[in-house]
């Protein structure tokens, strides 16, 4: 990484500030894969509604560190361009379950190989040992900062 000739002051190998910087090159790596067709964060969603049939909207927003209410429009726009469809669920019938279309699950399919290209690059380039310990120490940051702020 190249080096800035600025002063970060307080700022210097803070994890917030180094934490943020990572995923927007993350996040634009990812999209450069995607040909700018879905944003990260969507394709994320959908993986998780693909791989989770009749999962409610709550626990797909909780499992991809959205909130509810930022997760509706997306199911939204997915439902509109038939990516997925939203069903009533039988319990309560103002909660929402989702279920993959075929067109939601050709387009995860499109990109799977090369967004596994990246993260396989990313692991090579770590080593195994220090990519599965960047893991879990993402992990333990979650854990910790969500158990701050409950």
């Amino acid at each position: 990484m190249t080096e800035i000739d600025l002063s970060y002051g307080m700022l210097d190998r803070m994890v917030g500030l180094e934490l943020r910087k990572a995923q927007s090159l993350a996040g634009q790596t990812f999209l450069n894969v995607l040909d700018g067709h879905i944003l990260p964060g969507h394709f994320t969603i959908l993986v998780l509604i693909a791989e989770n049939p009749g999962q409610s909207q709550s626990k797909i927003a909780e499992a991809a560190g959205l909130d509810r209410s930022s997760l509706v429009p997306i199911l939204r726009q997915f439902e509109k361009a038939d990516l997925i469809n939203r069903i009533p669920a039988r319990n309560d019938r103002r909660s929402k379950t989702m279920a993959i279309r075929p067109k939601g699950k050709a387009l995860i399919e499109k990109y799977t190989p090369e967004i596994q290209k990246l993260e396989d690059m990313v692991m090579q380039g770590m080593g195994t040992e220090n990519y599965e310990n960047f893991i879990e120490l993402l992990l333990q940051f979650q854990d910790l900062i969500s158990s701050k702020t409950k």
